[in-house]
């Protein structure tokens, strides 16, 4: 438990998703990783997002940062700014927080990915979501593997061989280790992943039960929208 990384969700605290606000006390709390979704503007900038909108096509970030405009992606954004994937770097830079970055469209990659080099914070960052080609174009940043949400009845019942697939496929593909939904994971999981020197983590897990589980089974990050608790159970 001592080993699992607390991996601070996109609104774990009293703000909403997405914002500077939220990204920062991700960080004020200690945790290890902050996860934060991005998807790109129509100038190429990547902001940190959640859900798709046409006006990500026609606006650049500066237009959909006016007011009028940005209560058009969420009625969340009366109050606050549309921050950008630049601010929570540099905010990062300081205290050497990584980053979960969850890219939503692949479409947003190669901005993104380029941001992460030119900044020099490939050291600190992962990705989920699009990471289809991020280990081949991009070797220096950590990609993790998607698994599926849900398994079938076939692969719950050969959760061995299921397990044996997903991390052969992680390994060729170059990625640095799975990011999985936490009720598709077993013990199974983490150690064929880490016969292969691969990383496993699970989300979103917010139950200080749970927690136990998963951290006792020697998952390497934990997602979730708690991180004061889970930072709590790895100081007893």
């Amino acid at each position: 438990m001592r080993h699992t990384l607390v991996a601070a969700h996109t609104g774990c605290g009293v703000h909403p998703d997405n914002t500077v606000e939220s990204f920062l006390e991700g960080m004020r709390i200690g945790a290890d990783i902050v996860e934060v979704d991005v998807r790109v503007a129509g100038d190429g900038t990547p902001v940190l997002l959640h859900d798709d909108s046409p006006l990500l096509r026609t606006q650049a970030y500066e237009a959909l940062n006016r007011p009028e405009v940005r209560c058009r992606l969420d009625p969340i954004y009366r109050e606050y700014e549309l921050a950008s994937l630049e601010q929570a770097i540099r905010l990062s830079e300081r205290e050497g927080t990584r980053l979960n970055l969850d890219v939503k469209s692949a479409d947003a990659v190669a901005p993104a990915m380029d941001l992460v080099r030119r900044l020099n914070a490939a050291g600190r960052v992962y990705v989920t979501g699009c990471t289809d080609g991020i280990a081949a174009h991009y070797p220096d940043v950590r990609a993790m593997l998607n698994t599926p949400d849900f398994l079938s009845p076939v692969q719950m019942l050969r959760y061995a061989s299921f397990a044996d697939s997903a991390c052969d496929a992680a390994a060729a593909g170059g990625y640095a280790g799975l990011n999985m939904n936490a009720r598709t994971c077993r013990r199974e999981m983490v150690e064929a992943a880490h016969a292969r020197g691969l990383l496993v983590w699970v989300y979103t897990v917010n139950d200080e039960t749970a927690m136990k589980k998963y951290g006792g089974m020697g998952v390497d990050a934990i997602t979730t929208r708690r991180p004061e608790r889970l930072i709590r159970l790895q100081k007893k």
